[in-house]
């Protein structure tokens, strides 16, 4: 039989094309070509389908094209490289626009929800491929597909002469995200998911991306429904920047590589090689970020906050949360592993005076040091409050003031996550990111050591209930579950998600002193 007639087969019905194929891999037709996965009881695997053309040469910092077609059958059965990034996981390349699709068995994949992972990382860090979702695909009986997308500055560096050149600049990783996007509404049915039914998911700086596409004029359309993990949303050091900030920012890199002729900085840039192009780990952990969206008026038009007061974004169902001790981590990173000493009274200090320099007594007054010696504790709910929990709270609240929009909140509070009890000098407690080995069976492509206890393998479930339920429907409510109240122009329910019970609470705006960051200006 022809791979012609094997293709159209598969692009027809998949399960036709296994059944043909079996014991060679699945075979899937989408639009430019053939793909073989990977195929075993519970579900299918394509790695590295490319989702647009290598952002390389003449296409680098320009807005991503679209792929090439192939002849014959691609193998998509290893995972692909990850794009260039300070401490990679892997093997990296320029040549990262790829994405991965994960499906139930075919026999069970027609007309499933569709949730697009965008993975975190500060915008400098990260893969889709080191993230396996098999628990999602599993208990939800969806397809999940992730992503890579252009970090550091590859991704994100803003200059004139890209600006006069493609009429953007700064978002090439947040474009390159939108292609994805577009990739899964024209081909994702081919795979048995449901391409008028997709859900957009991301942590830290893939939930702050979640917030950028919401807002995003040139995402309209592409996705259904939004979940945001940790992503901050307002008044964050992921920004998005003004323009001209990041236009220093981007002339202080290319000094740094001896483009320094304006007439011709943009042809030096592309003739540098790739690893020149990456961000800066150790700063990945601080307040003053290099690499991260920018207000350029095409992509971005504005900040986050009054986007979503006036109502200037994409009013699609939202889940939105942070966990209690987000903070820790970047203390833990910060001070413990870096500076190779506690966080001091000095430290939180000048943390107060970069970011609520108007209301420094009020914020050493609820964020009290235990020492100047030691303040590990104070300074990380310091930042967990300020980066993160707030943040989230205000943009839950002012999407839910919004008429017609439904949205859901949640606080990620389980004691003891894996991998929690790493830092001697501190409890890392319910850190940044600790939610994802609930939702992942690998996060970073590591696996929660020692393993879930069976109560949090009850949190677990109830939180992949939750998850999937709200990619199906718009609603993360089913039989079975704690109910999830939603947020109302007047209530603003928090669900804390814990393996010593879910359930709603009020108390989270006070719990994180929510009214101390709300007289801060935006």
């Amino acid at each position: 039989m022809s791979l012609l007639l094997l293709g159209t087969l598969a692009a027809m019905n998949p399960v036709a094309a296994s059944a043909l194929d079996r014991g060679k891999g699945e075979l899937v037709r989408i639009a430019d070509g053939t793909v073989r996965g990977k195929a075993d009881a519970a579900g299918r695997t394509f790695f590295g389908i490319p989702y647009a053309a290598p952002p390389t040469g003449a296409r680098r910092f320009r807005p991503p094209q679209p792929p090439g077609a192939w002849p014959g059958v691609r193998d998509a059965t290893r995972e692909p490289p990850l794009c260039p990034q300070p401490v990679p996981l892997g093997r990296t390349s320029e040549d990262c626009l790829y994405l991965n699709v994960y499906t139930p068995p075919a026999a069970e994949s027609r007309h499933l929800p569709v949730l697009v992972w965008i993975h975190g990382g500060a915008y400098i860090l990260g893969s889709g491929a080191g993230y396996d979702p098999a628990p999602l695909v599993a208990a939800g009986r969806a397809v999940v597909v992730s992503m890579n997308y252009r970090l550091g500055p590859l991704g994100f560096m803003a200059l004139p002469g890209l600006a006069r050149e493609s009429g953007t600049t700064g978002n090439h990783g947040l474009l390159d995200q939108q292609a994805a996007l577009r990739w899964v509404r024209a081909n994702i049915g081919a795979f048995g998911g449901d391409p008028r039914n997709v859900t957009v998911f991301g942590e830290s700086a893939g939930g702050h991306s979640v917030c950028m596409q919401l807002i995003s004029p040139a995402a309209r359309g592409l996705f259904d429904k939004a979940i945001s993990q940790s992503g901050g949303c307002v008044g964050t050091p992921l920004g998005p920047v003004a323009r001209e900030k990041a236009y220093g920012t981007g002339r202080r890199f290319a000094d740094s590589l001896g483009c320094n002729d304006r007439r011709t900085v943009v042809a030096c840039l592309r003739g540098k090689p790739a690893d020149r192009f990456v961000g800066d780990f150790a700063g990945m952990f601080g307040r003053n970020l290099d690499w991260t969206p920018v207000i350029d008026g095409r992509v971005i038009r504005e900040p986050a906050a009054p986007a979503i007061r006036a109502g200037r974004y994409q009013k699609v169902p939202l889940i939105i949360g942070s966990n209690g001790n987000e903070g820790r981590l970047f203390t833990a990173f910060g001070y413990h592993l870096q500076k190779l000493r506690r966080a001091q009274a000095g430290d939180l200090d000048e943390a107060i005076r970069l970011s609520a320099p108007g209301a420094a007594d009020a914020m050493r007054a609820a964020y009290p040091p235990a020492s100047a010696d030691n303040a590990d504790l104070a300074l990380s709910d310091f930042t967990t409050d300020g980066l993160f929990a707030c943040p989230a709270l205000f943009t839950a609240q002012g999407a839910a003031a919004n008429a017609g929009q439904r949205v859901y909140r949640y606080e990620f509070a389980d004691p003891r996550p894996p991998l929690s009890g790493l830092d001697p000098l501190m409890p890392l407690g319910d850190y940044h990111a600790s939610e994802l080995f609930y939702l992942f069976r690998t996060v970073q492509n590591l696996p929660p050591l020692p393993g879930l206890n069976p109560d949090q393998q009850r949190l677990s479930r109830q939180m992949l209930s939750y998850w999937t339920a709200f990619a199906r429907t718009g609603d993360p409510n089913t039989s079975g579950t704690p109910v999830w109240p939603a947020l109302t122009s007047g209530t603003s329910p928090t669900q804390r998600l814990t393996s010593q019970g879910t359930e709603p609470f009020g108390t989270f705006a006070r719990d994180h002193h929510c009214d101390l960051w709300a007289a801060l200006p935006d």
